[in-house]
């Protein structure tokens, strides 16, 4: 071996995971700038810098140590005796956690030796080690050492707490910071689409949205409310002294080595502050059109659609239903084609290397109607416009797609039949919509009923009728929901994309319903008749 050159098996890894497309060269330089001259683990910083997923860190630690991950359930039953053996900070600076008084020790970055080597010192033992995912280890930690600390703030008056005092309890070690950092990794790993924070009288209540719906997971007392208001306001860059006024803003945050946008709106009530955050999770990957879940109707439809080059199609739908996703599906259908495209959005939430991308800001939504003119003298073949907001950006878009570009947008609309009307009350001439209106989309989630615990009830003659009017084969039996503990006793898990769509100017009937579409996944017993009978709107 003398003279062999010494390949550095994090090196390695690297450069799996970009030839895998899991990593980008830019991303790596970025990490590098981060690494303090080389003391860090690459691997690491690309972890908490929210480039390389939990998972996919595990995956090269394992590749290079060949350690096994951690049995979950060692992570339940550490014995209290065995968290005063080593000290606590100690543990948490090296991202360990010793599982029992004779080992293993579990360690998030197998290459630093430095806590398995103390370890071994203190306790006077040979240790085997496991490997922990970085969030799983932040969950344990804050289980087993955290849970005694106070999150009140510790002064005299709590309906005044003064900017000073807010800002000098902001350090990363302070307990108000860890809980509402814990209530964002906690909503993130349930799949949340916002985190509410609402001002009662005498709490502050804390809610997830999931699948659609709030669930309370904490109530903290009155005196902490204003500083979780404050630590809130710090992430997203807002006014700590304005309390009387509404504000917005937004961050980036990393959350188990995921990148989250998130959108902050802050309102003052009568009982004090109230925040709603509104996670957006940027994929790291993309959908293509016909993985995004719709029936083969709606699939095909919107294939036939992204073959046109020119005119107007828009997808319609509910805040948190999906349209995004299904216009950067539509993009990626458009890779490698050689057509010049350009997007205009608020906020940007996936990034495309083919793909010009332009973010703005304006809530009235002037920003998107002068971006779409300043597109026009770029030579564009494709314009996506990310929401159709007012009267102004309408036209300015049809104006596009009757200048021979083809021009995708969402819009605020419950299904296709209100599409038109929806453009028409906004101020745009039917006229030109004939001209331009290729079609449109609709489309809801709704959930899926809990594998775990649903339940199969008679088929009544009303129901029967319903399935016969929309031409769907009735089911022997419906399945409803029931609850357990694996889906908060909701009774449901996850959700499920419906899609309508025609390829008409006139959008007053679809060529594909979407009560029928929800009704036959109803006859297939993943979802709940009562779920699709709130999308049969008059």
């Amino acid at each position: 071996m003398d003279g062999a050159a010494y390949i550095n098996p994090e090196d390695l890894e690297i450069n799996r995971l970009i030839s895998e497309g899991h990593l980008h060269e830019d991303d790596l330089r970025q990490a590098k700038s981060l690494q303090g001259g080389g003391t860090k683990s690459l691997l690491g910083v690309l972890n908490q810098s929210g480039v390389l997923s939990d998972d996919h860190l595990l995956d090269c630690y394992q590749s290079i140590s060949g350690l096994p991950e951690v049995d979950h359930a060692r992570l339940q039953d550490i014995e209290d005796e065995c968290l005063e053996l080593i000290n606590p900070q100690f543990l948490k600076r090296a991202r360990a956690l010793l599982l029992s008084a004779k080992g293993p020790l579990a360690v998030v970055d197998p290459l630093d030796d430095t806590a398995l080597r103390a370890a071994e010192f203190a306790l006077g033992l040979v240790l085997d080690q496991v490997l922990i995912k970085a969030g799983d280890w932040a969950r344990a930690y804050a289980k087993h050492y955290e849970h005694k600390e106070d999150l009140t703030l510790d002064l005299t008056d709590s309906s005044g707490i003064s900017i000073d005092d807010l800002v000098a309890d902001q350090d990363r070690d302070a307990p108000i910071v860890r809980r509402v950092a814990s209530w964002f990794a906690d909503a993130a790993d349930l799949g949340a689409s916002d985190i509410h924070f609402d001002a009662k009288r005498n709490a502050l209540e804390v809610r997830y949205r999931i699948d659609g719906v709030l669930r309370t997971v904490a109530s903290e007392s009155r005196s902490a409310a204003d500083s979780v208001i404050a630590r809130i306001k710090v992430l997203s860059g807002l006014d700590l002294g304005e309390r009387q006024s509404a504000q917005d803003g937004r961050a980036t945050i990393v959350v188990r080595g995921r990148r989250l946008d998130i959108r902050v709106s802050i309102i003052p009530t009568i009982d004090g502050e109230s925040a709603v955050i509104r996670l957006l999770d940027r994929p790291s990957g993309l959908l293509s059109i016909g993985k995004l879940g719709f029936s083969d109707e709606v699939t095909e439809a919107l294939q036939t659609m992204m073959a046109k080059r020119n005119g107007l199609f828009v997808v319609a739908g509910p805040t948190g239903s999906g349209k995004t996703t299904t216009l950067y599906a539509c993009l990626e259908h458009f890779k490698n084609s050689g057509l010049k495209i350009l997007s205009v959005e608020d906020p940007v939430e996936y990034h495309f290397d083919h793909v010009s991308q332009v973010q703005v800001s304006g809530k009235d939504g002037t920003g998107f109607a002068g971006a779409i003119r300043a597109f026009l003298r770029h030579d564009p073949d494709i314009i996506l416009v990310g929401e159709i907001r007012d009267g102004e950006t309408a036209k300015v878009a049809v104006e596009a797609a009757l200048q021979g570009h083809l021009v995708l947008a969402t819009i605020h609309a419950t299904d296709v039949a209100r599409v038109r009307t929806r453009l028409i009350d906004m101020g745009v001439e039917p006229f030109k919509l004939d001209a331009t209106l290729n079609g449109a989309m609709a489309q809801r989630l709704v959930r899926l009923l809990c594998p775990d615990c649903k339940d199969e009830v008679a088929l009544i003659e009303s129901d029967r009728e319903r399935f016969a009017e929309a031409h769907v084969e009735p089911p022997s039996e419906l399945s409803i929901p029931n609850g357990c503990r694996s889906c908060g006793q909701t009774g449901y898990a996850k959700r499920h994309v419906l899609g309508e769509v025609t390829l008409s100017a006139q959008t007053d009937q679809p060529d594909v319903s979407m009560v029928q579409d929800g009704l036959r996944l109803v006859a297939q017993g993943k979802t709940s008749l009562a779920e699709v009978t709130g999308l049969d709107v008059s």
